[in-house]
């Protein structure tokens, strides 16, 4: 959020950033399948009116462990 928008109590309108990470995958053709799944998850969601937010997705990561049945499926998915 800007400095101005902020004084106003507003919200600085959402814009599109790039994000680059690394991601553990048997192949190079494998890290591209887990982009195109988040670009897809994205997209899905964006067409329902729902917006994935780096602020909304930063919130989910930092907070999955706090909910016992959310926790559990995720280690037991990642085992």
């Amino acid at each position: 959020m800007n400095e101005q928008n902020q004084q106003q109590g507003q919200e600085a309108p959402l814009g599109v950033y790039p994000i680059n990470f690394e991601i553990y995958a048997h192949s190079p053709q494998e890290a591209e399948d887990a982009r195109m799944a988040i670009i897809a998850f994205i997209g899905l969601h964006a067409q329902q009116g729902r917006a994935v937010t780096g602020e909304k997705i930063a919130k989910a990561i930092a907070n999955w462990d706090k909910n016992p049945i959310v926790k559990n499926r995720v280690i037991e998915y990642f085992k």
